[in-house]
């Protein structure tokens, strides 16, 4: 007789039986809430479990509303390589409130998933690819550590500055990064801004927000806001062709308009979560030169 499958975002918490809560679910619960989403095989890498293992606890975690499935992900096939997508619970949020004192379990969030788009899902997974990536690859490294990662939040990352428009004018841009986080090794503490692109900004707008990060730089506005004295602006892309045309665009966004070393790039051709080393190997291009470099230089 075969066994009834669950459904895949309908809640059925007696298909699944119960849940008795460990160490490790609580770990997820909180990975989950920390990059917003993330799909089952980087959940998997993150707590260095067997996939059949997660797969099982990530099943109970959502039938019993631990976790969600934001039922946007429908848009495209879940089969072959397309992990499923998870998000926090309401019942999740209130654990984190309970056991950490977190506040978030007010907010309704199996109606906040519900209403997350497709394209904004992609974005996220997109970033937290990356992150997951450069934690996998720091753990390796016994002289270099991730100091913070602080994901894209508009009270807390977002601030402005006035740039010059094509008629000498100002006009306001934003300085909104998807990430901003800090890595220590030997030489000492470096600082990132991540914009992850999905090839929906045109040229013209991806250049207003270059400039913005280098008059906020100028302004000093870096060290007043966040206390640090330099930084680099990374741009990941899904393709070398796109990278290479950001880059491109990028030589202007400085005052003589020669291109800064400031300002670094590369595509999801050159690392995967397969092999998250990649991340730190010389992959980045920046608006300055021609050069490979590393993210450790």
């Amino acid at each position: 007789m075969k066994t009834k499958r669950t459904p895949r975002f309908k809640r059925e918490p007696q298909q699944v039986g119960g849940l008795r809560l460990q160490e490790r679910d609580i770990e997820i619960i909180k990975l989950v809430h920390d990059f917003r989403f993330l799909n089952s095989h980087q959940i998997e890498l993150l707590v260095n479990t067997s996939e059949k293992a997660i797969l099982r606890r990530l099943q109970k975690l959502f039938h019993h509303g631990f976790l969600d499935r934001p039922p946007a992900q429908i848009v495209y096939p879940l089969k072959g390589t397309q992990k499923m997508v998870y998000a926090l619970g309401d019942r999740g949020a209130e654990l984190l409130a309970e056991k950490f004192g977190v506040d978030i379990a007010k907010i309704r969030w199996g109606e906040k998933n519900k209403e997350v788009k497709d394209r904004h899902i992609q974005h996220t997974l997109m970033i937290s690819d990356f992150r997951v990536c450069l934690e996998l690859a720091l753990r390796n490294l016994p002289d270099a550590n991730l100091l913070f990662w602080k994901r894209e939040n508009p009270k807390e990352l977002k601030d402005y500055v006035y740039i010059k428009d094509l008629r000498g004018g100002k006009v306001k841009a934003s300085v909104v990064p998807d990430g901003f986080f800090g890595i220590q090794d030997p030489k000492g503490k470096m600082y990132f801004f991540l914009e992850a692109d999905q090839s929906t900004m045109t040229n013209a707008r991806f250049l207003k927000k270059m400039r913005a990060y280098w008059n906020w730089w100028k302004e000093g506005r870096h060290t007043k806001r966040f206390g640090i004295k330099a930084f680099r602006v990374l741009t990941i892309t899904k393709t070398e062709k796109r990278k290479e045309n950001l880059r491109q665009t990028t030589k202007k966004a400085d005052d003589r308009q020669v291109g800064s070393y400031m300002f670094w790039f590369t595509s999801e051709e050159n690392y995967s979560i397969q092999r998250p080393e990649s991340i730190l190997e010389p992959i980045w291009q920046t608006a300055k030169d021609n050069e490979w470099h590393s993210i450790l230089e």
